[in-house]
């Protein structure tokens, strides 16, 4: 049952991971209407991610999934989905758009200065090595699987679905 929880995980991931890359792309899109349209992207996710956990209950579980299984089942799937859309931002960071986190680093550096916060080279050197395509796109990563936790902690609880006592 395991392989069958990683499989369909790793399918399902796949299609999560495409639907993410897309909202990061709108999100960093200069176009207005698109990056409102990441709010519903992210209700799509939550959507989508309930649907096909239900299948996966339905189909590979025969009808019956506990809490943990639901759970990590979510959990893989964030995972797989994680992974797809770093290797979209990882590109898109370093060939497609290499100044993006140059620029964040600006903003961030005439922020810190707008709110008169104490900015010593230490500060300085640990922001630049945040804002290095790789690195942040492992903070992406990180940030996917941590909302996967929490999608997965509230959702399992609803999909979960236990042998009825009077079945056999």
């Amino acid at each position: 049952m395991q392989r069958s929880i990683t499989k369909s995980a790793m399918y399902n991931g796949l299609i999560m991971g495409v639907i993410f890359s897309i909202n990061f792309l709108f999100s960093i899109s200069k176009i207005t209407l698109l990056v409102l349209s990441t709010n519903i992207i992210a209700v799509l996710i939550v959507v989508g991610i309930y649907r096909m956990t239900i299948k996966f209950r339905d189909t590979a579980c025969e009808g019956i999934i506990s809490y943990w299984k639901a759970f990590s089942y979510i959990l893989y799937t964030f995972f797989f989905a994680a992974l797809i859309s770093s290797v979209v931002k990882y590109v898109y960071f370093q060939f497609i758009n290499p100044d993006y986190l140059g620029q964040m680093y600006q903003d961030t550096m005439k922020m810190l200065t707008t709110m008169k916060f104490s900015i010593t080279d230490a500060l300085e050197d640990q922001t630049k090595k945040m804002l290095r395509p790789a690195t942040y796109t492992l903070i992406y990563v990180w940030s996917n699987v941590l909302m996967g936790i929490v999608v997965g902690l509230i959702m399992a609880a609803f999909i979960k679905k236990e042998k009825n006592i009077f079945e056999d």
